[in-house]
């Protein structure tokens, strides 16, 4: 897709410019790339299509944060509707109307004769309160197309873009232009050419619940492919989409904590938590209020949306289960426009789904309760094995091994791990960072783990431990996982494999296990190095909700990834999608089938896994699919390996492997 022309060179530079110093403070007054012709509309002429609600009218049992207070209504629209400059363009914002896209058609795409025109294109700016940014790449400074070269700027991008946040910052880049397209990267290229690829041409920077109510009604009616953002953190690229309308959720940020929340079947202490929060926010929250939330280990992950709708793995797993099973209350808005809550009460079928069913399939989320728990205390310990000049490699892996043998007493301690085995010039390490142990003191601790370290000294392995106390959870994530998993990586392709309990009970089926697992690290070329964790998070909470049934037969969360060039070609990546699935991801799965209890996490899949429905969602997708046919019967919302998404295709141009570069298309 063409950049933007001339008249938006201004603006686009000011934007970049801010994006580069971290400062988004985008411009409010627009030319949208290829608008800049013919008549053009004075949005001062048309207000905000929006009312002011009262703000105790949730059903969630909690207050709408002011944002959502903000509303589309009916009479909203009859009210724009007798306005001049806005009368011939209502039919594009009412709820719950549309096309349904007939078999072999595709999302109106930029360049089409239906591609929403210049006065349309206007109209939902001004309606939105001018809340509409045209895309520029993030790494655009680096390229001569743009006009926006500058060797200075590119080399700021290239610095920052292994930093998550400034990603998540930028209204449409992700963390992994790999799914992208790679058609933008941070490499110095004057005479080069940046193109959009799989970044959506538009964002709206949403402030407000009335204006996502208008991104949907727009996309849904003018048949636009629609994304939804908040941090742009996932492994399968989902909120990027060439051609589509994206929703960008980051900047609403608001966190209420509740001492009395009470809900059907709750009472307690909750936190409500908006769209744009991240994790590591609300576990800081959570301790400013003496209590303890559920959250993953990647602080820059967004939590109300694609975490919790995935499931969401925890290192409090052990004492709690997923932290979908916390959720009490979701705000929505759904795929007809209307914004509804989803309860135990209120819409439940929708509130089942949305706990564990996946991101960017049933609704737009702007807000989440959740239940918390008290201060929880953590003991934590690192330690390293390794093979050397005493210690075989053979011996290693009796050590790895004794490790893994040990899962059941471990989970059944409530304990959870991260740890990674790395292969270096024929000689391998074992890093544990951290074994994880809440509500464990260091003795405690130190007795639950005395196996493992007589095993290590019986085999001759030297181990130096070292093990802390800490008296809440937050100060032990920091310490061990304050520094975010690096962004912006396009030379590694992952997978992963949820084993289940079943594994460990059967001594033949432990033996095969681990010899699937043994041999990526010790033989399978292009491997380097995999991970994961002991965990079972099992149904503590006795939850009844969408959590993949893989999840509550856990024991071990598994993740490899299969290097690529830099420059890879199409081939090059296809080769590489070709050996993780069968190498990698075939034997594991061979171990651990969906009919025997096993499965993979969809937040950080594999995004061609060829048996995604079963695999992702376990034994609900049946359920999930027919859910997505009543709530979302147009198919407005599409994300790859999603529920549904089966009835549609990316076409990628033969880019060896599926991206979100390419028309939307129902199959």
């Amino acid at each position: 897709m063409a950049p933007g022309t001339t008249s938006i060179l201004g603006n686009v530079a000011a934007t970049v410019e801010n994006a580069v110093a971290g400062n988004l403070d985008f411009p409010r007054s627009i030319v949208l790339p290829g608008l800049e012709s013919g008549k053009r509309m004075d949005p001062r002429q048309i207000r905000p299509a929006a009312i002011s609600m009262a703000g105790d009218l949730s059903a969630s049992g909690a207050p709408w944060f002011d944002y959502e207070t903000v509303q589309l209504t009916d009479e909203v629209l009859r009210s724009i509707g007798q306005s001049e400059p806005v009368a011939n363009y209502t039919r594009l914002f009412a709820f719950d109307s549309g096309p349904t896209l007939p078999s072999g058609a595709c999302r109106t795409f930029p360049g089409d004769a239906e591609w929403p025109s210049a006065p349309e294109w206007d109209v939902f700016n001004a309606l939105l309160g001018e809340a509409l940014i045209p895309t520029v790449p993030i790494a655009a400074p680096c390229y001569g197309n743009w006009g926006l070269y500058d060797s200075v700027r590119c080399a700021a991008v290239a610095r920052k873009f292994r930093d998550p946040y400034f990603h998540e910052a930028d209204p449409t880049s992700i963390h992994f232009p790999l799914w992208q397209g790679r058609t933008c990267l941070p490499i110095d290229s004057p005479n080069g050419t940046c193109e959009l690829g799989g970044y959506p041409p538009y964002a709206v920077n949403v402030s407000t619940v009335a204006q996502i109510q208008l991104a949907i009604n727009f996309a849904r009616i003018s048949n636009l492919r629609l994304v939804i953002k908040n941090t742009g953190h996932c492994y399968l690229g989902k909120s990027s989409g060439a051609g589509a309308l994206s929703v960008w959720l980051h900047n609403l940020k608001n966190i209420e904590y509740i001492t009395d929340y009470e809900s059907d079947g709750y009472s307690g202490k909750a936190l409500k938590v908006g769209a744009g929060v991240t994790v590591r926010e609300v576990y800081r929250a959570a301790h400013e209020h003496g209590v303890s939330a559920l959250g993953g280990i990647c602080g820059s992950v967004g939590y109300a949306g694609g975490y919790i709708t995935g499931g969401g793995h925890t290192p409090l797993s052990g004492l709690y289960g997923m932290a979908a099973d916390q959720t009490l209350a979701f705000e929505v808005v759904t795929a007809d426009g209307k914004f509804v809550t989803a309860s135990s009460t209120s819409n439940p079928d929708l509130y089942w789904a949305l706990r564990g069913g996946g991101g960017s399939t049933f609704g737009v989320v702007t807000s989440v309760v959740i239940r918390v728990h008290p201060k929880v205390p953590v003991t934590t310990s690192t330690f390293t094995l390794r093979s050397s000049a005493t210690v075989s490699n053979e011996t290693f892996w009796q050590g790895v091994r004794a490790y893994f043998e040990l899962f059941i007493p471990f989970t059944d301690a409530g304990t959870y791990s991260y740890f990674w085995v790395y292969c270096e010039n024929g000689s391998y390490r074992f890093e544990m960072k951290p074994f994880f142990a809440p509500n464990h003191t260091v003795a405690s601790f130190e007795r639950v783990a005395k196996p493992l370290f007589d095993r290590l000294a019986g085999l001759g392995i030297p181990v130096v431990p070292v093990t802390k106390h800490y008296d809440a959870f937050y100060p032990a994530f920091e310490e061990h996982w304050g520094a975010d998993n690096p962004a912006g990586q396009w030379t590694s392709m992952p997978g992963n494999r949820l084993f289940p309990r079943g594994n460990w009970e059967d001594a033949a089926l432990f033996n095969a296990t681990f010899d699937a697992i043994r041999w990526v690290g010790e033989k399978w070329p292009n491997a380097r190095r995999f991970g994961g964790y002991h965990q079972a998070p099992r149904n503590r909470a006795g939850a009844d909700n969408a959590v993949s049934s893989a999840w509550r037969h856990a024991i071990s969360f598994l993740i490899a990834g299969a290097a690529i060039p830099g420059d890879a070609t199409a081939a090059e990546l296809r080769a590489a999608h070709d050996r993780l699935a069968r190498d990698v991801l075939g034997p594991w799965r061979g171990v651990a089938p969906a009919s025997r209890g096993g499965g993979s996490y969809l937040n950080e899949a594999h995004v061609m896994e060829p048996r995604w429905q079963e695999d992702f969602y376990g034994v609900y997708y049946p359920e999930l699919l027919r859910l997505k046919r009543k709530w979302d019967p147009k198919s407005t919302f599409y994300a790859t390996t999603a529920v549904g998404s089966e009835e549609w295709e990316v076409r990628t141009h033969a880019q060896g492997i599926q991206t979100q570069n390419g028309r939307l298309c129902r199959l």
